[in-house]
């Protein structure tokens, strides 16, 4: 054809096709472009066209619609996966922020020595309006055997352990509802037995068996001791971590919340006092890939002693100190730990530790039933020896003391204590 048109050219197919560029008509094939010199070349699998690039050609191939359809469908769809996946990141990282964030309690990972002397427990109140008094049982709300002992401190409970039933650790004391509405709803107050600050409000029922709880820390001479209120039925709006308290402040009301929950007929509240093992428990968790909800005031990392002790100790002692009723508790057992550094217990409480600075080479620890720390002190030359290249080794252990052993911290296997499972987890903690 004359310059006026195009000649299709190279043609593999079995028919030939003549195109005119001013007229719109379908090119069959053509994907690729080659410019050479004033002709434009279009070619693919094999066929070749070519036409003069001065004349304006507008060229429809067919199905060219439909790819070009195709092709926004995609991009926007990726585009809509794109922002998806961002956000989804985001929401993850920020939910993972939250759950995992360390409780902002303001001196957990320092001791107190060369701050103001403060003595929060020179002054207690109990924290509800049942007097405490261990010799009447209608205070205490004891579990569904009915035994009275089963809501105090201690191996006071029986529960499934490995293949059977065992002793098991009551870590504080269930104090019974006082004040019910018409429907046997607990209208009982909860109060915070001490000065302190609010460390950790856990307002989710379904998280833990403590409930809705509330943790308050108290600054003593030695370090921060915890108190801790569950089973809630409702928590204050008031009560907010990092908010101050008084004695006496109203933290909630006694419930029964908990995971699973307590009837209603046995509603009550759960009080603990005691020392955090390790300001570093969160971490812990998450190197050991555990799901972890409550931060360091998690119910492992919070070793309680018996509160009614502490109440009585304190009424008769208008001096009290929290450190010197702890170094007074009876040693369950004494064991040989090998460490690079002092565990953080000891330098947030460096009161419980004795003698010279830790020489990095092994230390002694004596340790109540329930495994709060109550001495440390650098390991001899022969503790040591026996030490050798383990974790840990037991030295000795009080039987009478240990009584019912409901913490399972130590076992007697083949004449010889050590650690049982409880009891190197427990270690682990301790020694992060």
């Amino acid at each position: 054809m004359g310059s006026n048109g195009l000649r299709m050219g190279c043609i593999n197919h079995s028919r030939s096709v003549c195109l005119r560029a001013d007229r719109e008509l379908p090119v069959i094939l053509y994907t690729r472009a080659v410019h050479h010199g004033k002709k434009i070349f279009l070619a693919n699998h094999g066929a070749c066209v070519s036409f003069d690039s001065t004349y304006y050609l507008r060229l429809m191939k067919l199905g060219d619609h439909s790819r070009l359809y195709g092709a926004m469908v995609l991009v926007v769809g990726l585009g809509l996966v794109f922002v998806g996946l961002v956000l989804y990141l985001c929401f993850r990282s920020k939910e993972s922020g939250t759950q995992n964030m360390e409780p902002l309690t303001p001196g957990l990972d320092l001791p107190l020595m060369g701050r103001p002397a403060t003595n929060a427990f020179q002054h207690l109140m109990f924290p509800t309006d049942q007097v405490l008094d261990r010799n009447d049982p209608d205070v205490f709300q004891p579990t569904a055997s009915g035994r009275p002992e089963s809501a105090l401190f201690g191996s006071v409970r029986t529960a499934n352990h490995g293949k059977g039933l065992a002793a098991s650790f009551h870590e504080g004391v269930d104090i019974a509802a006082a004040q019910r509405d018409a429907a046997g709803r607990p209208q009982d107050a909860v109060y915070a037995v001490a000065n302190g600050a609010v460390a950790y409000v856990n307002a989710v029922a379904g998280n833990s068996n403590y409930g809705k709880y509330v943790v308050l820390t108290h600054a003593c001479p030695s370090g921060l001791v915890y108190t801790l209120y569950a089973h809630l039925a409702v928590i204050s709006p008031s009560v907010t971590r990092g908010r101050s308290v008084k004695s006496g402040d109203v933290l909630g009301i006694v419930g029964h919340t908990a995971n699973p929950p307590i009837p209603l007929d046995r509603a009550h509240l759960h009080f603990e006092v005691g020392l955090i093992l390790n300001a570093r428990f969160n971490q812990w968790c998450r190197a050991q890939k555990l799901k972890n909800d409550h931060g360091n005031f998690n119910g492992w990392n919070l070793i309680g002693v018996d509160p009614l002790a502490v109440f009585e100790h304190q009424h008769q002692c208008p001096d009290f100190d929290f450190f010197q009723h702890i170094a007074a508790l009876p040693v369950a057992f004494e064991i040989v730990l090998s460490a690079r550094c002092r565990p953080d217990f000891f330098d947030r409480y460096p009161c419980l530790w004795e003698g010279a600075p830790y020489q990095g080479v092994g230390l002694q620890v004596a340790v109540s039933e329930d495994g709060l720390p109550i001495k440390g002190r650098n390991a001899t030359e022969l503790e040591r020896r026996l030490l050798g290249a383990h974790k840990s080794v037991v030295l000795r252990v009080d039987p009478g003391v240990l009584g019912r052993n409901g913490c399972h911290l130590v076992v007697c296997r083949r004449g010889l204590w050590c650690l049982d499972r409880e009891g190197e987890k427990w270690r682990d903690m301790l020694m992060y």
